[in-house]
């Protein structure tokens, strides 16, 4: 009998200072205005950091072009940028295919953790 006094008196404490119903938000998985917890946020327009971030990871790429057309971004031990890009190939005389779209994803580490880097680059139906 005097434990389940204890329990009910210290759900009734919890119950006063904050309403039931805010406990039960804090300790349930939710989504955010930018999508699911964990997950990606809805694409957005780029900003000049975005398109400074994309241009840093991809220099080094060779034979396709890539053009970013907007970012999701993914919190997680840094930041995961998801670019979605037009692309086409280019042959060493010059020459560029036909267009694609592909999707991009570039890491960006905590600060002093490293440099950013590509993750994966896949082809996207659109």
């Amino acid at each position: 009998m005097n434990k389940i006094s204890i329990i009910l008196l210290l759900a009734a404490t919890l119950c006063s200072f904050s309403s039931c119903e805010k406990l039960s938000e804090v300790f349930s998985p939710q989504s955010t205005q930018e999508g699911v917890v964990g997950g990606y946020s809805k694409p957005r327009n780029l900003t000049d950091e975005d398109i400074a971030l994309f241009e840093q990871a991809t220099a080094q790429l060779q034979g396709v072009e890539y053009k970013p057309m907007n970012v999701a971004t993914q919190i997680v031990a840094g930041v995961n940028y998801r670019y979605l890009c037009k692309a086409r190939r280019i042959d060493e005389s010059g020459k560029k295919g036909k267009r694609f779209y592909a999707a991009i994803v570039v890491y960006k580490p905590l600060a002093g953790q490293g440099e950013p880097r590509i993750l994966s680059i896949e082809k996207q139906s659109r």
